[in-house]
């Protein structure tokens, strides 16, 4: 009962977050003619204005809030879909449930932040010196949140042992081409709108400093995907989003797919591995490159079983 409570918040959270971001963006456009020609564009550790351009620099911002909100909401949509996976096992959805909350009230904090510094921008005020503690006190108090109360999976001492001491055979994650540019152009369109006022002026752009490091905190890691076949099992790793294993033994099928659900995979050209584990039902949807050869290797562990 009280897990489906914190769902329907979150629900509530991440709806009222895209109203928030919405409004945020539509609202100046609405009072432009109200807005004045020039508006504070910088502002330094104080809260202080320091830099005055004109505003139409706030095509810049709705560019930001929109990105940020796109790239947030198709991480909350992984999380949820994995955690509401019937193919999950219990320490998944486990993991998962304290992940979802944390990412959506991460994506309030963020645009409640943004749509505080346009309402600054367009009436002409400075931040405010508790401006900065704040944002980032509140930014990062549901990572640390999530760190502590992380559940500790019970690991398998077999497992363990076997990581060790076996090097493993390596596959990485292959990546379409359409999803890379995605991904990769979201982080470095971010990392250049941090870099370039330092470069133009010499000032930190705190707000879009920390919106980047964000971003690139969450999208880089998907990069690292990856599956490592050692004699006993297959893990897949997906950096710090987690990871599992499933013991050749328990493969009962193997199939290509170009099923769209999210997964450790950042290609729809993909492999269904089913397997039964305590009796019970799973997939995992992988997509490793040199699948051929990936192949012949797993079936090769699999009839030494």
């Amino acid at each position: 009962m009280e897990k489906e409570k914190m769902m329907q918040l979150c629900r509530k959270v991440h709806w009222l977050t895209l109203l928030i971001g919405v409004l945020t963006m539509a609202l100046p456009l609405i009072f432009w003619s109200k807005i004045p020609d020039e508006i504070p564009m910088h502002y330094n550790a104080a809260g202080v204005v320091d830099n005055w351009e004109d505003k139409t620099s706030l095509i810049l911002l709705f560019f930001v809030i929109a990105m940020l909100l796109g790239v947030m909401s198709i991480v909350i949509y992984y999380v949820k879909s994995n955690l509401n996976s019937q193919y999950a096992s219990e320490h998944e959805k486990s993991e998962m449930s304290m992940v979802y909350p944390m990412v959506v009230f991460m994506n309030l904090v963020i645009q409640c932040m943004f749509a505080y510094i346009m309402f600054c921008s367009v009436t002409s005020r400075n931040l405010g010196t508790l401006f900065l503690p704040v944002v980032l006190i509140a930014t990062f108090a549901p990572v640390v949140y999530f760190v502590l109360k992380k559940p500790k999976k019970p690991e398998k001492e077999s497992y363990k042992n076997i990581e060790k001491q076996e090097q493993g055979v390596v596959y990485r994650s292959k990546v379409d081409w359409w999803l890379g540019i995605l991904l990769g152009g979201c982080a470095i369109w971010m990392i250049y709108f941090a870099i370039e006022p330092i470069v133009r002026t010499g000032e930190v752009e705190w707000f879009i400093m920390i919106s980047a490091i964000i971003t690139v905190g969450i999208i880089a890691p998907l990069f690292a995907i990856k599956y490592v076949m050692y004699s006993g099992h297959l893990l897949v790793s997906c950096s710090i989003y987690g990871k599992m294993r499933v013991r050749y033994e328990d493969i009962v099928g193997v199939k290509a797919t170009h099923n769209p659900i999210s997964s450790a995979a950042l290609s729809i050209n993909r492999l269904q591995i089913d397997y039964v584990e305590d009796g019970i039902h799973r997939m995992v949807l992988i997509s490793p490159v040199r699948r051929k050869i990936f192949l012949e290797e797993l079936e090769n562990y699999r009839n030494k079983k």
